[in-house]
C-alpha cells in the first residue's frame, strides 16, 4: 500500500506509519512521566523523529545526486524524496539522548519501544486492508480534438506512467516539465497524462503558454481516474504495468530524482 486514503486527505503510507509512531511515543511519555511524577516534554522523541528524516532525506539525495539541477532543488521536500534505510541516523541520536538523559531514560525506553511496536502493527494493518491488483477500468478519455480514446487501449501492452493533473494546480505545473523529459529519457515507459475535469481550451491554452508537449494527453472530464484513486487530490501518478494492473502510486509533485525512484525498480532489465 503506497498511500492511505481519508475521505479527501491523501497520505503517503510512509509518512502515516511515522506519524502513528510518533503520537504513540509521545502519548507514552508524557504517560510514564505522570506516573512517575515527573515533568518533561517531548524535545528528545522530536529530534530523534527529526533525525531519522533527515537521515532518509540525506540518503536519497546522496543515492539520486545526479538528478538534482543544484541545491535548492535539493532543499524542496515537496517531492516525496526519501529513502527509508538513512532513518538509521535516528539510532546513534536516540543512543545519545538515552545516555545524557538518565532521568528520563526509563520514559524515552517505553515510548520508543511502544512507537516501533505501533509502527509495526500499522504496516501489518495497513498490508492486510491493501487492495488485490486489479486493472485499472477501462475508462473513456478523449483527446484536445474531442476524439474518444479507451483507457485500456492506450496503456495495453508497455509498462505506462498516468499522471492525473489540471493546470490550475500549482504542484501538477512544477512537475511538467519533469514529466516532459520523461518521454525521452525513460524510452521503455509510456507517458500518459489524464487532464481532470478542464475543457480542452484551458488545457490547450495552459501548453502553448508553457512551450509543453505530449506523446499522450488525453482529458478526463467526469474525473474517473480521480474517483477510482478514491482521492481529489493532484498530482497524482498511477504506475500500470502492460496488463493494465497497478503497481504503484505517488501523491504529490514528482522531481526527477523521485520519478526515477518511482519507476526505476519496474523498468524491464532494471535492478532495484
Amino acid at each position: 500500500m503506497d498511500a492511505v486514503i481519508i475521505g479527501p486527505l491523501a497520505m503517503p503510507a510512509a509518512a502515516f506509519v511515522i506519524l502513528i509512531a510518533f503520537l504513540t511515543a509521545a502519548f507514552c511519555f508524557q504517560w510514564w512521566q505522570k506516573r512517575r511524577h515527573r515533568t518533561g516534554n517531548e524535545k528528545a522523541l522530536w529530534l530523534i523523529v527529526l533525525a531519522g528524516l533527515l537521515g532518509a532525506r540525506l540518503a536519497f539525495l546522496w543515492r539520486y545526486q545526479e538528478q538534482y539541477p543544484g541545491l535548492a532543488a535539493m532543499l524542496d521536500i515537496r517531492d516525496g524524496g526519501w529513502w527509508w534505510p538513512g532513518a538509521i541516523l535516528a539510532v546513534p541520536v536516540a543512543t545519545l539522548l538515552l545516555w545524557r538523559s538518565p532521568q528520563q531514560r526509563a520514559g524515552l525506553l517505553v515510548a520508543l519501544g511502544a512507537g516501533a511496536a505501533s509502527a509495526a502493527a500499522t504496516v501489518v494493518i495497513l498490508l492486510a486492508l491493501r487492495d488485490p491488483v486489479t486493472p485499472l477500468p477501462d475508462t473513456t478519455l478523449y483527446t484536445l480534438q474531442g476524439e474518444p480514446v479507451s483507457l485500456k487501449q492506450v496503456s495495453a501492452g508497455q509498462l505506462t506512467l498516468i499522471n492525473l493533473w489540471a493546470s490550475w494546480c500549482p504542484p501538477c505545473r512544477r512537475e511538467m516539465p519533469v514529466l516532459q523529459a520523461a518521454q525521452t529519457d525513460y524510452p521503455q515507459l509510456r507517458i500518459v497524462l489524464a487532464n481532470q475535469g478542464e475543457q480542452s481550451v484551458s488545457v490547450r491554452r495552459y501548453l502553448l503558454e508553457q512551450a509543453l508537449q505530449f506523446d499522450f494527453l488525453l482529458l478526463d472530464p467526469h474525473t474517473s481516474l480521480s474517483e477510482h484513486a478514491g482521492s481529489s487530490g493532484l498530482p497524482l501518478t498511477l504506475l500500470v504495468d502492460a496488463a493494465g494492473n497497478e503497481l504503484a502510486r505517488h501523491f504529490g509533485p514528482l522531481s526527477a530524482a523521485s520519478l526515477h525512484h518511482f519507476v526505476q525498480p519496474h523498468l524491464p532489465g532494471a535492478s532495484p
